[in-house]
């Protein structure tokens, strides 16, 4: 990156080598009113810019000093950013440092709506007039970008879902993976302005350690409780255990170093040295077996502080389930209402049952459906007997047509007793023969 430019050559505005452009964007804010767009422009050419320098300096503090030193071009300032600022403050981009450092509300929106809404605005028309013209201003406030401060806490609360296993981490080794994983410019203050506004999403807590000297951070998963002496103790005795580690480790080193030592004195005949050597060795294995009894109780003991710290959780989960079935049981369960209810139940479904038989029955008429079944077939044999095997041969005489009603007669347990006379005329052959059927 050119020193003499806030960003890299790619990051910067093409406009930044356009002399007649750039000055025009450095020179004091017109009225608004005399031209709105062009002012508009230069607001979110700055407004970019800012945000761009931030980001990339992984910042989330500025001041209007650290700006005028940053976007200084050719000596010289721009003589905007008091606007600058001014209007992003109107717009809730950034606050003031102190009113961000406050105790926070119950929640970050909490605090917002107080912190913009129901205060009244701290820069009055008065104010932002002279502030305008660099009467009143103070160069050396400093303000919060926090879009900046939520795109970072993204990132750090990553890293710090990463170490959750470890129920508390010092700041120092969040400050390590932060340069390591995300920016090496990454600055302490950042990472505390990060860890505030985390603290406020009620995300983590944190607080000093009384013996460590140290800012230890825990997340927060099922509450809002602040860090116990539990979680502190077993921090502790966390860290001393790998101390320990760390301390065996590089006595099993010197004593390899010692072997090496005395097998060279040997071969060069010194007995005598070497034999000094292995006193030392011997009383180094005597120190590691030692320390190494002391790993093994810290360890048994983190193991059952562990496992008591999970037993008291299920135990209140358990308290917890039997207040509410009490409370269930209290309210609508009870042996006589459940017992009452399954019988009603047994009975509407017996009822349903019956209900399901009935309507799958064959739907049957009344008593004359079986006559009429008689009655059909009884016509059906009728028209077999009726209908000449000819159907459209003409009997051949009256004789031959009385022959065979007679016939039918016989035949047919429903005819007549009598035949029915006919007509002497030849029209009245061709006429249909009507029965009346008993």
């Amino acid at each position: 990156m050119d020193n003499n430019l806030p960003l890299p050559i790619d990051k910067m505005p093409k406009c930044w080598t356009d002399e007649e452009r750039i000055n025009a964007l450095f020179s004091p804010f017109r009225s608004k009113l005399a031209n709105p767009q062009d002012w508009t422009s230069k607001y979110k050419f700055w407004q970019n810019l800012i945000y761009e320098w931030l980001k990339y300096t992984m910042r989330s503090s500025f001041s209007i000093s650290d700006l005028n030193h940053a976007f200084k071009r050719k000596g010289c300032s721009p003589l905007c950013l008091p606007t600058v600022v001014e209007e992003l403050h109107r717009n809730n981009e950034i606050i003031p440092e102190n009113e961000f450092l406050k105790e926070p509300c119950d929640s970050w929106t909490a605090w917002s709506i107080d912190l913009f809404v129901k205060r009244p605005l701290s820069w009055s028309f008065v104010k932002v007039k002279s502030y305008i013209v660099n009467n009143e201003v103070n160069k050396e406030a400093r303000y919060i970008h926090l879009q900046i401060i939520k795109e970072l806490g993204k990132d750090i609360f990553t890293i710090l879902e990463e170490k959750k296993e470890n129920v508390l981490t010092p700041f120092s080794e969040i400050l390590k993976d932060c340069k390591c994983k995300i920016d090496e410019n990454i600055s302490e203050n950042t990472l505390m302005l990060i860890l505030i506004w985390l603290r406020r999403e009620k995300k983590i807590t944190f607080r000093n350690s009384e013996t460590e000297n140290e800012l230890l951070i825990k997340i927060i998963i099922h509450s809002s409780h602040g860090i116990t002496e539990i979680e502190e103790g077993l921090y502790k005795l966390i860290k001393q255990e790998n101390e320990l580690i760390k301390e065996i480790e590089l006595m099993e080193k010197e004593k390899i170093n010692i072997i090496n030592e005395t097998k060279l004195y040997l071969a060069k005949g010194l007995r005598q040295v070497a034999k000094t050597h292995l006193k030392k060795k011997r009383k180094l294995e005597s120190t590691i077996e030692k320390r190494s009894q002391i790993l093994e109780n810290i360890q048994n003991l983190i193991s059952t502080i562990q496992n008591t710290h999970t037993n008291t959780a299920v135990l209140s989960a358990y308290k917890t389930g039997s207040d509410v079935l009490k409370k269930l049981n209290e309210s609508c369960l009870s042996e006589s209402d459940v017992r009452d209810v399954m019988d009603d139940l047994s009975e509407a479904l017996d009822e349903q049952k019956e209900i399901e038989s009935i309507l799958s029955e064959t739907m049957k008429g009344d008593d004359s459906y079986t006559d009429l079944e008689k009655e059909l077939a009884e016509l059906i044999e009728l028209d077999e007997n009726v209908l000449p095997s000819a159907p459209d041969a003409e009997p051949s005489s009256v004789k031959e047509l009385e022959d065979r009603l007679n016939k039918l007669r016989i035949g047919a347990t429903a005819a007549t007793s009598t035949p029915p006379k006919l007509p002497e005329n030849n029209q009245n052959k061709k006429k249909l023969i009507k029965f009346e059927c008993a």
